[in-house]
């Protein structure tokens, strides 16, 4: 029984070497579907479902939902004609949500449970825009990527578990993914894709875009469309789904395989009539205020009567997905949709609007920037987006750093804080990783931020960017 298990356990060392899924060759006829085929995985696909669904209950608990009956009629069969063209569809319980956000968003839980933001909706000028992007997340979940990833980090992390047969025998997959270091929610090492899963599911959507009557060439040119005009409102998606190599040129060369051009859906009096509702639906909820950027119009409704405590010398690490870093161990962690906020009792607090406001701490974040673009320019657009809304913004000071033998930029910001009639004083660091830019925010009452620059510095010193 034990060599057994450790042959098992052999094959499924020779799958971690495959980083992604395998596309078997196109076939050279179009009546033949292309067969994709999922990587490496300890989970069944029942398994997936399971994980999903707890998923679903921890995601949902964070995540605003339009209830506009229409709107989600319409995405959801949208959705479910689309998956009747998935290769190898397995029997999932294919749900297909709306998020009441404007960032232009959309991602997939195991087991075929799909949310798009409304600003997908709002962004999209066609209805192949929004298959587009709802095929892509289909593709993820054919292909398996969120288990995919959780059966590699569990294999580093467990290995002689899973050589006993230990996985999966009794009980929540949870409380064993989390002895992994695997948790749920928002952000889940599972609904973080690499380059290569990202390519696997473009591949996957355009052949149900293909099959199912849509235009394929539209997915592509969205993603570029909307990093290119929407940087800001994609931040999120593209730290999530890293945008690949030449895809557009990818999916064109794919198209010839599945057959000949075809007389493509037209916009339906459905998307259309979706498009109207979406744009008069009233602003989505406040999300919680970012760190030095809380406008002078919004006063403290909350503000605390005393400053918080002095940092504390002693630190502890912090390890994120994309860095690590450490902070003073009497400060508070809280983590965000977006970022991770490091801050003392009482330095985060409620506006007047009912956001969090952050008058003292860090914040720390990453984003994809534009291809190719200098970390300046990076640096650049990030601090402008940021001036819309924040009009006495201004930038102080800017040098060139190295952060670990990385080259960083560190820009002084001034702002009003949220503490009524003061300054604040903010440093942003931003420093390129492998495919993104993590952005560190310390921030600090203008009248103390020389007092809490021994300890910014030191966490800047101990910033570690992957």
């Amino acid at each position: 029984m034990l060599l057994s298990r450790i042959r098992s356990c052999k094959k499924f060392l020779a799958g971690v070497l495959v980083t992604g899924v395998t596309l078997l060759p196109a076939v050279s006829h179009a009546a033949e579907a292309p067969r994709f085929k999922p990587g490496f995985n300890l989970f069944s696909p029942a398994q997936d479902v399971q994980v999903g669904k707890e998923n679903v209950a921890e995601i949902e608990k964070q995540l605003p939902l339009v209830k506009d009956p229409e709107i989600e009629r319409y995405v959801s069969n949208l959705g479910h004609h689309l998956v009747e063209f998935a290769p190898g569809n397995t029997d999932y319980p294919w749900t297909f949500k709306v998020v009441d956000s404007q960032d232009i968003n959309a991602f997939a839980l195991p087991g075929g449970f799909i949310y798009v933001n409304r600003g997908v909706l709002e962004a999209a000028d066609s209805e192949a825009e929004v298959a587009g992007v709802i095929a892509h997340e289909t593709g993820h979940v054919i292909m398996r990527h969120g288990t995919h990833q959780a059966s590699q980090a569990m294999l580093a992390q467990m290995p002689l578990a899973i050589l006993g047969g230990v996985f999966g025998q009794s009980g929540s997959i949870t409380a064993q993914l989390a002895q992994a270091g695997v948790g749920l929610g928002l952000g889940s090492l599972m609904l973080k894709n690499s380059r290569s899963a990202e390519s696997q599911a473009d591949e996957v959507g355009t052949y149900i875009l293909y099959t199912g009557g849509y235009n394929p060439h539209a997915m592509a040119q969205f993603f570029e469309i909307i990093h290119q005009k929407y940087p800001q409102r994609t931040l999120q998606f593209f730290s999530d789904h890293p945008n690949p190599e030449n895809r557009i040129k990818a999916v064109d060369a794919q198209i010839p395989t599945l057959g000949a051009e075809k007389n493509w859906q037209p916009d339906s009096a459905d998307f259309r009539s979706m498009k109207k509702r979406v744009m008069a639906l009233p602003p989505p909820p406040k999300a919680g205020a970012q760190p030095g950027i809380q406008p002078a119009s919004q006063p403290a409704a909350k503000a605390p009567s005393a400053p918080p405590p002095a940092p504390s010398s002693g630190l502890v690490q912090f390890r994120g997905d994309k860095f690590t870093i450490s902070h003073p161990d009497n400060w508070e962690v809280q983590q965000g949709k977006e970022s991770v906020t490091l801050a003392p009792k009482g330095g985060i607090f409620q506006d007047a609007n009912g956001g969090g406001a952050q008058a003292y701490g860090a914040s720390i974040s990453s984003f994809v920037p534009d291809k190719n673009a200098k970390i300046e320019d990076a640096t650049a657009a990030l601090i402008k987006s940021w001036q819309q809304s924040n009009p006495s913004m201004r930038v102080v000071s800017q040098n060139r750093i190295k952060v670990r033998g990385r080259k960083g930029l560190s820009t002084v910001l001034e702002n009003d804080s949220p503490l009524a009639g003061q300054k604040e004083t903010d440093q942003l660091v931003t420093v390129p990783g492998r495919d993104s830019v993590v952005a560190v925010v310390l921030v600090a009452p203008k009248s103390e931020f020389n007092s809490y620059q021994p300890t910014f510095q030191k966490m800047i010193n101990s910033l570690d960017v992957r």
